[in-house]
C-alpha cells in the first residue's frame, strides 16, 4: 500500500551508473520512493502498467526505443503518469515536438539535485516544468524571430554579427 504523500518514481535510462546516481539525488527527498529502475523503453512502458507510479523519470536515448516513443505510447494509454525527461539532448526542435507530445517537464541532465527533485515534486502536482537554461534558449529564439522581422532590427549598429 502507497504510503501517504510520497511520490513514487520509476526511473528508464540505459546506464546503470545514471540510473543510480538519479536514484541517490531522488532518495535524499522523504517524499520520494524510487520503487523501480529500468533500462530499455519497451521495460518503462511495462513497468509503469504493472506499477502504476506517479512519475516516471526517462531519458530519451535508450537502446530499444527513444523516450520520446515511450512518452507517445504513454500518452495513447491515457494513463494518469507524470513524464519527466531528463536528457543531456538540448536540441531545441526536439525539445517542441517532445513537449507538444504531452511530457509534464524537461529537464537536462546538468541540473542541480535540487532541482531535479523539485521537478519531480512539480510534474506530479500537474504543473509543468521546463529547465531554465532550455526556456532562456527558447525564448531567446522567439524574440529573434520577432526582431528580425521588425523594423527595429534597422534601428541596431550594423557591426554586430548576429547567429
Amino acid at each position: 500500500m502507497k504510503a501517504k504523500n510520497v511520490i513514487e518514481v520509476i526511473l528508464a535510462d540505459d546506464h546503470a551508473v545514471v540510473r543510480r546516481g538519479i536514484r541517490r539525488i531522488l532518495e535524499k527527498d522523504p517524499d520520494i520512493l524510487v520503487i523501480a529502475e529500468v533500462d530499455t523503453g519497451i521495460g518503462a512502458i511495462q513497468l509503469v502498467q504493472e506499477f502504476k507510479p506517479d512519475v516516471l523519470v526517462l531519458d530519451i536515448e535508450m537502446s530499444d526505443m527513444g523516450g520520446d516513443c515511450v512518452a507517445r505510447e504513454l500518452r495513447s494509454m491515457r494513463l494518469p503518469i507524470a513524464i519527466l525527461i531528463l536528457s543531456a539532448c538540448n536540441d531545441q526542435h526536439f525539445i517542441e515536438e517532445i513537449m507538444r507530445i504531452g511530457v509534464d517537464g524537461y529537464l537536462i541532465k546538468g541540473e542541480s539535485p535540487k532541482n531535479i527533485r523539485a521537478a519531480v515534486h512539480q510534474v506530479s502536482a500537474k504543473q509543468s516544468v521546463v529547465a531554465n537554461t532550455i526556456l532562456l534558449f527558447l525564448y531567446a529564439t522567439l524574440l529573434w524571430d520577432v526582431l528580425k522581422s521588425s523594423p527595429l532590427l534597422a534601428l541596431l549598429p550594423t557591426d554586430i554579427n548576429f547567429l
